[in-house]
């Protein structure tokens, strides 16, 4: 079902939960906050915003605060002691008042029609447990970097291969009929949602028309980090649920690597690099995982969290 088709086919919109997840998130949980109140609203109605704040040290619990006192959607939940980005999903999911849900980090920042595009491709097909859109790193003026690059390039690759195997991240939208008990035993919320829908018999959908932007690394070494903390999580989801993320799979990869340069020739130097990163991470992430790191907590990527 397209957007038009579901927006002429409903006589009411359809009510949401947006959950957004926060941790010393003060340069960016305005504009992400206000991304989701301003969505067009055409097929469903964000009727509540729940932004759980887990043990930030900066702004992030007053800007917040300030927000909820202009729009009577956003409530605050703070959590005193950060247990885990999965734990603070599990504590908004536990309030929310719909159905249809929306998990989304503070550093997303949605397209006016992203939980539209979203909420149709759920309400289109009853077997849909959970929907993702396309991500895309923000453009940041003056702020392009050899990492920035390659992150665009890595989206790109994770692009084609959510269009063969769903990814889903950043943001995503879940219909609680296919959760059950959501498992905690990795901190990748986005795969434990999945691992929770596909259990339960739900689909997954990648909905590229949806889109979000993000901040990605803006270095070296916080991209590293992140593909390094990704894998070990990724590598525990595996052993404790025996649930194969999209990204798991070597082969996933290696098809949506030569489509890149195939038919993106001009970014073969990048994407040859993000292989040798990607290497690399895996390894470092290998030998933390048989040490028994599953990375529920991590430190958030500084480069991503500068206006300047």
């Amino acid at each position: 079902m397209t957007l038009d088709e579901a927006t002429s086919s409903l006589t009411t919109l359809v009510p949401v939960s947006v959950g957004v997840m926060a941790h010393n998130e003060e340069t960016h949980v305005e504009a992400s906050l206000r991304a989701i109140l301003e969505q067009n609203q055409r097929v469903v109605r964000v009727d509540e915003v729940i932004v759980v704040v887990s043990e930030s040290t900066d702004s992030t619990e007053e800007i917040c605060a300030k927000m909820a006192e202009t729009d009577p959607r956003i409530r605050l939940v703070i959590e005193p002691s950060r247990r885990g980005k999965i734990f603070s999903v599990i504590n908004f999911l536990s309030q929310a008042s719909h159905d249809y849900c929306v998990v989304v980090s503070a550093d997303v920042f949605a397209a006016p029609d992203c939980v539209d595009r979203l909420g149709a491709s759920l309400l289109s097909d009853p077997r849909v447990g959970m929907a993702g859109p396309q991500v895309r790193p923000r453009e940041s003026p003056g702020r392009t970097t050899v990492a920035a690059r390659l992150a665009r390039i890595l989206w790109e690759i994770h692009h084609e291969l959510a269009l063969r195997n769903p990814k889903l991240g950043e943001l995503v939208m879940v219909r609680r009929q296919y959760l059950g008990d959501v498992p905690s035993v990795s901190g990748c919320d986005e795969v434990m949602l999945e691992a929770a829908v596909v259990e339960h018999g739900g689909r997954l959908v990648y909905v590229p028309e949806a889109v979000v932007e993000n901040e990605s690394p803006r270095t070296l070494r916080d991209l590293f980090n992140v593909r390094r903390r990704i894998h070990v999580q990724h590598l525990v989801t595996k052993r404790e649920l025996g649930y194969d993320a999209s990204s798991l799979r070597v082969s996933h990869g290696v098809q949506s690597f030569f489509h890149e340069v195939v038919h993106h020739p001009g970014r073969a130097p990048g994407a040859s690099a993000l292989v040798l990163i990607e290497a690399a991470a895996r390894l470092r992430a290998r030998i933390q995982y048989l040490a028994g790191d599953s990375q529920v907590t991590w430190k958030p990527s500084g480069s991503s969290r500068t206006t300047s």
